[in-house]
């Protein structure tokens, strides 16, 4: 039940950008077809919770990161410190939560999709897993405009903290069969 909570709001997101284009009716017909067919495809493979929990930790931790470093700067910035405005606390906080819900609603399940995606290759799955991250961070420019930038910035920053996520996983696994 869980993984199609996460498949709602990215099927929203992905009509809202293919019926809102300014392409042929039946050209448009057709790639949502596709894409639902896909989604329907790797439904088998996205269905262990540890992944998706992995998923949403890294989600976590990557909006937590760019507020971390916006607190620091803010601290930084400012040469007589009386504290830090509750004006930026709520600012941030805000920002905090609009980063949660982009990670949590389109970055995991491009990660999922990314993990589906580099499921077999052995040798180059990292780098490839990384070009499907930023290229859909890059193509959020169809419905962010020129924030897009800052969903590279936490899409980039998910990977990273997906990828951590993962090896230490591995290692547990290994060291509990030793």
């Amino acid at each position: 039940m869980y993984k199609y909570l996460l498949y709602i709001p990215v099927l929203i997101i992905l009509a809202f950008v293919i019926w809102t284009s300014f392409i042929a009716t039946g050209l448009k017909i057709a790639i949502s077809v596709i894409i639902l067919m896909f989604f329907l495809t790797i439904n088998k493979y996205l269905s262990t919770k540890s992944t998706v929990f992995r998923k949403i930790k890294a989600a976590f931790y990557a909006s937590l990161f760019p507020i971390a470093i916006a607190l620091l700067l803010d601290s930084c910035t400012v040469t007589t410190y009386n504290g830090i405005d509750f004006a930026d606390v709520y600012f941030l906080a805000s920002l905090f939560l609009i980063f949660l819900f982009g990670s949590v609603v389109y970055g995991v399940p491009v990660s999922l999709l990314s993990d589906f995606a580099t499921s077999d290759v052995k040798r180059y799955r990292f780098p490839l897993a990384f070009l499907i991250h930023v290229g859909f961070a890059v193509f959020s420019y169809l419905f962010l405009g020129p924030l897009m930038f800052f969903a590279l910035f936490v899409a980039v920053v998910f990977f990273l903290f997906d990828e951590l996520l993962r090896k230490r996983e591995i290692t547990r696994s290994f060291k509990s069969l030793a």
